[in-house]
């Protein structure tokens, strides 16, 4: 489903904002400040309750007011419109006011892929982010798998509880259900990461960007569960036993998962420029949605903040080339607009910030 249209109303910088969102490629540029960002930040947040950009969503709302709302129009005329007032939870409607809403049905509805800059490398950035790209895409591929995430999540918080208070009755019996647990989670990271590399392999987004960039044809996704492999998970708990209860936290498990991006068996990030991973990042995105489309039959709308930042012309134009052919709806922000602004298919929208409010041209 594609965005044709977003209002904003006391978001951040924006008193009110209307705009329409073409079906294609939309580029946001202007100035670093002036709000360009908070229009990514605000169809991210009207469809998932998150920001990108902090944790406390009252910062949202512009100065000197009580309340926020985004309302987004989607082209078959239905309507997705979130109100915030301050310290209160948002409220959450479609078509009109008509039914209530809440996140983890919405965000099933309508799948964003997020691309920002704390994520451009991703050949570098910390487990914790890899981690969330992993559990997004379970989330769309796998149903089950999901819900075993979330209990997972429970087992740690509990087992984190006991080990504070040192009672450690109650964690032998939440090692037992962490030990159950574990091949599970363990078993459908490993397919998740199968498939990427198949993608990887096999996508003709990797057959877009290697014209430019051969390189990518050796570029491959290694799991890693958590934990040292060369020995039995319920081992290794045992023998951190003493370290968690110092440190009051489960130190290795599954809940520590992430991957490591190489470069013909070497660690990417020791190997590649900053431009090159960034790369990386952009093409983990596109694949990212084309499985999330495969598997739920939902075109992901694209967001993308800071794109110009390390990207030279020749991969904006190949990014541009592969989202203009696959017909991908992007909204996106860059400082300038050089690399985009000769493509007829980019409709442009410039943004400038006067006084404590920003504008849309």
């Amino acid at each position: 489903m594609l965005i044709k249209e977003i209002k904003l109303e006391n978001f951040r910088s924006y008193e009110f904002l209307e705009m329409p969102i073409n079906k294609g490629l939309n580029l946001i540029y202007g100035s670093n400040g002036s709000g360009k960002s908070t229009i990514i930040e605000s169809i991210y947040y009207a469809l998932s309750g998150k920001s990108f950009r902090t944790t406390e969503t009252n910062n949202l709302i512009r100065n000197k007011t009580n309340q926020l709302q985004a309302l987004l129009v989607f082209s078959d005329g239905k309507t997705v419109k979130v109100t915030k007032k301050t310290d209160n939870t948002a409220l959450i409607t479609q078509n009109k006011g008509q039914k209530r809403e809440n996140y983890t049905s919405l965000v099933k509805k309508f799948p964003t892929c997020l691309v920002e800059n704390k994520e451009f490398f991703f050949s570098s950035s910390n487990p914790e982010q890899k981690r969330s790209f992993l559990n997004k895409t379970l989330f769309y591929v796998e149903q089950e798998g999901a819900k075993k995430i979330n209990e997972l999540k429970k087992i740690v918080a509990q087992r984190a509880g006991c080990l504070k208070n040192k009672d450690f009755n109650q964690i032998k019996y939440w090692d037992e259900q962490l030990i159950l647990i574990e091949p599970i989670i363990t078993d459908l990271n490993y397919k998740l990461c199968e498939e990427l590399n198949n993608a990887i392999k096999n996508s003709n987004i990797i057959d877009v960007f290697a014209q430019n960039n051969p390189w990518l044809n050796d570029i491959t996704i290694k799991y890693l569960p958590g934990y040292g492999v060369n020995a039995l998970f319920s081992d290794i708990l045992s023998q951190n036993l003493e370290k968690d209860t110092i440190l009051k936290r489960t130190t290795s498990g599954p809940h520590k998962r992430s991957f490591d991006i190489l470069l013909e068996n070497k660690l990417a990030s020791e190997t590649l420029s900053r431009g090159q991973q960034k790369i990386i990042s952009i093409m983990m995105h596109l694949i990212q949605r084309e499985i999330i489309k495969k598997n739920t039959g939902l075109d992901p709308i694209l967001l993308m903040d800071d794109i110009s930042s390390e990207l030279d012309k020749e991969n904006a134009n190949l990014m541009l080339k592969y989202l203009i052919d696959n017909s991908v709806q992007t909204i996106m922000t860059s400082i300038e607009k050089a690399h985009f602004s000769a493509h007829k298919d980019v409709f442009l929208f410039h943004v400038e910030h006067k006084g404590e409010t920003s504008y849309v041209k």
